[in-house]
């Protein structure tokens, strides 16, 4: 059975991280980095990482050249390099533990799941920390064959190879030095069952850790003395002085993050995450999550049950496990917090991740003291259970946040043609957060500038882009002046006198474009955008140009025609001052029984049959707009100030809109 395991564990995370697979696209990060490969190719890499993690260029570079912009490739890559890693780590613990079939199988069970880590669908930006995920188990596993091998040319040949991997997963991602830590403890429980007393154990554990010292020694070295980063959030000095200004103040703030990190890691991790993650998809969602998971959970019992670990395992093995286990979850947090960053769910959940292999063997070792068999079954059964939804329900999200996210990019590439160069956009996308200003200019040039704008040897986008909040909204208020931003060699020029606000208040609304001489805002409207719809310049739109058409393989097929499209197109017309065009697509919407949820949207409609004097059609469209006194005043003030319509129109939109003004 102890063979058949491994290959559950890869059936097992198929069946949780892959049924949305398909319908995940790019997120976050993902965004600036296909772009930059789009418009300069793979090499552009070395440039983007330069700054900070120069070996990821050659895990991001070659990927990109087989991906290209196929995200579901990148994702099956990530998930790919995640089961390896706990199929290694599956094999380093069984020679840690011979004999411990059952708890090596779970300690790697609950690690590939772990609840604690949301970020395995950013496919593109964590390709990196996957593949040092299994670099790093590879080469823990490469240091206990070293400890026991007796060939001398052979021990050195591991010893020298683990090096290696050691300084390639530190250089792909730097704050997992915390597996150096567990490398010594490895090598700690390693003699211990060798050599009587503390004193002897812990000179013998630190001379046979002499040769892997070199791994952080040099690493250190080069990262603090040779490699001068560009960023501050990976430059070690920078984030160290304030340690040098305030050392006290630094000193305790560092001890609270540790406290409430580990608490977060060891606790929070199995039912924060799951708490936040049900609340935003849809039950069915969870209920298949939880069904998907539960008979993993059964299976999984079966098989253990059906395992009896060898009498020759060591009986002293919970003790190694629990303090090995959460020694490293503690450690290695560390590198975390020196840099001034902490585990937070979901954005930071990437920093849980190396501290999630000591949590899983911290958790089943303690679980093997438990007298009760039952409850101990039952409690592991439980972690396996919430550690599954919540990876399955993440999926979902993600999902979910790929169909908005698409949704609306092809809504605004119904509605504008082309944007001119330079146009700086706020937009508000209804489920994803922005909070970077390229996950909006991000996918904007892949439709609408996909090549390089301007002759130079760096990437420039075309279109630029600022995040919609408090202080973006007081320097379009100010009207603040051009901002320039180098991020990894890519520069924008964000300018909050050239604002073009993009936004879908709900799920339920369409793409709307703010117009500053006629603003059109919905009751579900943020303040924020309320705050900068007067300066929204919808000039910026060029008319005479032809539509762009997004690209299937990043934003999908082309959505249905519903209401959306053709709400789209009739503002297209509107802004052409093509009355008849946009009174004939409402007559289609209208015939094939469309309506908005958001009722704002009847505005293009409702002016264009009182330009054309169809009084009868101005009416029934009127009264669709129901009794918002918000909705009802803009009406009257927008239709008040046209110019052109006749009498018995104007009376009438007195008498539909202004009668309680």
């Amino acid at each position: 059975m102890s063979k058949v395991k491994p290959f559950l564990l890869l059936v097992f995370s198929g069946l949780i991280y892959l049924p949305f697979l398909g319908k995940i696209g790019f997120s976050n990060d993902d965004w600036y980095l296909i772009y930059a490969g789009r418009v300069a190719g793979p090499g552009i890499f070395k440039a983007i990482f330069s700054i900070d993690r120069p070996l990821r260029a050659y895990v991001v570079g070659p990927a990109y050249a087989l991906f290209g912009q196929n995200a579901v490739l990148y994702n099956l890559s990530a998930w790919g390099f995640r089961v390896a890693s706990a199929l290694l780590l599956l094999w380093a613990l069984r020679m840690l533990w011979p004999g411990r079939s059952k708890a090596t199988t779970a300690v790697s069970l609950l690690y590939l799941l772990y609840p604690g880590f949301l970020s395995q669908f950013n496919g593109v930006d964590y390709q990196s920390q996957m593949v040092s995920l299994a670099v790093v188990m590879l080469s823990l596993g490469l240091t206990i064959c070293a400890f026991y091998e007796i060939r001398g040319w052979l021990r050195w040949g591991y010893i020298g190879l683990t090096i290696v991997l050691g300084w390639m997963y530190l250089g792909l991602v730097e704050y997992e030095a915390g597996f150096e830590f567990l490398r010594l403890g490895v090598l700690f429980v390693l003699i211990a069952r060798q050599v009587q007393g503390l004193r002897p154990r812990l000179a013998q554990t630190l001379k046979a850790w002499i040769p892997y010292s070199i791994i952080p020694l040099a690493f250190g070295i080069w990262r603090l003395f040779i490699f001068h980063g560009e960023r501050k959030a990976t430059n070690i000095g920078v984030q160290l002085s304030a340690a040098v200004a305030a050392p006290l103040q630094t000193l305790w703030g560092w001890l609270s993050r540790i406290f409430l990190d580990t608490l977060n890691v060891l606790v929070s991790a199995w039912g924060v995450p799951l708490y936040q993650i049900s609340a935003k998809v849809a039950a069915w969602d969870v209920v298949a999550g939880v069904l998907v998971s539960a008979v993993i959970v059964v299976v999984v019992l079966m098989l253990l049950k059906s395992e009896e670990d060898s009498a020759l395992a060591e009986s002293d093995w919970r003790v190694e496990a629990i303090g090995l286990g959460l020694a490293t979850a503690v450690v290695a947090l560390i590198p975390v917090i020196l840099v001034n960053r902490q585990v937070g769910f979901p954005d930071y959940s990437r920093y849980a991740l190396t501290s999630s292999v000591g949590v899983a063997m911290a958790i089943v070792a303690i679980l093997h003291y438990l007298t009760s068999h039952k409850l101990q079954v039952s409690i592991f059964a439980l972690l396996v259970l919430i550690s599954a939804v919540t990876q399955y329900t993440n999926g979902a999200l993600a999902a979910r946040e790929t169909v908005s996210m698409r949704d609306f990019w092809w809504q605004v590439a119904w509605r504008i043609p082309q944007m001119e160069p330079n146009t700086t956009l706020a937009a508000h996308y209804p489920v994803v957060s922005i909070q970077e200003d390229y996950f909006v200019w991000g996918p904007a040039n892949l439709i609408y500038y996909p090549e390089q704008v301007a002759n130079v040897d760096y990437v420039q986008p075309g279109i630029y882009a600022v995040v919609p909040n408090d202080d973006t909204v007081a320097k379009v208020l100010i009207r603040e002046r051009q901002e320039y931003d180098k991020r990894r060699t890519i520069r924008t020029y964000a300018n909050y006198r050239n604002i073009l606000i993009l936004t879908q208040p709900t799920t339920g609304s369409c793409v709307q474009v703010i117009d500053q001489n006629q603003p059109e805002l919905s009751s579900h409207e943020t303040s924020n955008f309320m705050a900068m719809a007067s300066y929204s310049e919808i000039e910026h739109i060029q008319l005479d140009q032809q539509f762009h058409t997004p690209p299937e393989i990043v934003f999908g097929p082309e959505p249905a025609h519903g209401w959306c499209y053709f709400y789209e197109k009739a503002s297209f017309a509107r802004q052409q001052r093509d009355w008849k065009s946009v009174a004939e697509l409402g007559d289609q919407a209208i015939g094939q029984k469309l309506a908005p949820f958001d009722t704002i949207e009847w505005m293009p409609f409702i002016q264009a049959y009182a330009v054309l004097g169809n009084t009868d059609q101005l009416t029934a469209t009127g009264q669709l707009l129901g009794n918002d006194p918000f909705i009802q005043a803009q009406a009257c003030q927008i239709l008040g100030t046209m110019t052109g319509l006749s009498t018995p129109v104007q009376e009438q939109v007195k008498a539909l809109f202004c009668i309680a003004q």
